[in-house]
């Protein structure tokens, strides 16, 4: 899911400031002078903070929240709905390898399959976050192109120290720190995918201005038979998607690819037919 994934330009989607707000206060707040302090016994245990998560995954959920946007189209019901129920997804307590992994398990098995198919030499990925994703292409692609490398992309570097020193992080992964519609960005991705079989996947900043920039940025460098695939599309992405795919005869969505009624990916694997 979802990037930078956290644009320091994008105002933040309605109620995700009060979100960190409210993480803020869960880990730093005193009581009023007035009050008794709480006794250590009813204090709650230093890892649990609300419905169970974490401060850092309620800091993960406001990250997303406002990665998302606000050209959306949604009405700001349609927002409070979706964050409420991104609050309550486990999917922020993944891990791989120990690693955060923020990805739809649904959706990762899809991509698994895709990449056994295609068999890419490059998969650049947009939105790194805390690195696990990375490393989870790196391993599978491992054992498909002996090859292969992965290149992902983030206008910070939030990865994990441990997603740094997996091996398979040091030899198949390479950080690149910037935006991915950064021309200097483009430019290197695109040095670098010359001659190769690649696939993109975008998980960054989920406006519908900045997907479509990145699709513009890397559709050339996919070839016939790969993809280009956009999680979290239910938000920005869709309309960037719906606009690219009706100016476009060498793309089409590959819906066969959404048979989980759970995927964050509707009509985005895009796949170039010619």
């Amino acid at each position: 899911m979802l990037v930078s994934f956290l644009s320091k330009k994008i105002l933040p989607v309605l109620g995700a400031v009060a979100l960190a707000a409210m993480v803020a206060g869960c880990s730093d707040a005193q009581p009023p002078a007035s009050d008794p302090a709480p006794s250590k016994a009813a204090a709650p245990p230093p890892e649990t903070e609300l419905n169970g998560l974490t401060a850092q995954e309620l800091k993960d959920i406001a990250i997303f929240e406002q990665a998302n946007g606000d050209s959306h189209g949604l009405t700001p019901k349609q927002v409070a709905t979706t964050q409420a129920n991104m609050r309550k997804d486990p999917i922020f307590r993944n891990r791989f390898l120990g690693v955060w992994t923020v990805q739809n398990p649904s959706d990762a098995w899809i991509v698994m399959e895709i990449l056994y198919e295609v068999k890419p030499d490059l998969l650049v990925e947009a939105g790194t976050f805390h690195g696990g994703s990375a490393n989870l292409w790196a391993i599978i692609l491992e054992h498909i192109n002996p090859n292969s490398e992965v290149i992902t992309i983030d206008i910070e570097d939030k990865r994990e120290p441990r997603a740094k020193e997996l091996p398979i992080a040091k030899e198949r992964v390479t950080f690149l720190l910037g935006s991915s519609t950064d021309p200097k960005i483009v430019a290197e991705v695109h040095r670098r995918a010359k001659g190769k079989k690649v696939i993109v996947l975008l998980d960054s900043l989920h406006s519908k201005e900045h997907v479509a920039a990145e699709i513009e940025a890397y559709k050339s460098i996919v070839g016939v038979g790969s993809y280009i695939i956009v999680q979290d599309t239910p938000l920005g992405p869709k309309a960037a998607i719906d606009e690219f795919l009706a100016g476009t005869d060498t793309f089409v969505a590959d819906r066969k690819r959404e048979r989980y009624s759970d995927t964050n990916s509707v009509r985005g694997y895009l796949k170039r037919v010619k």
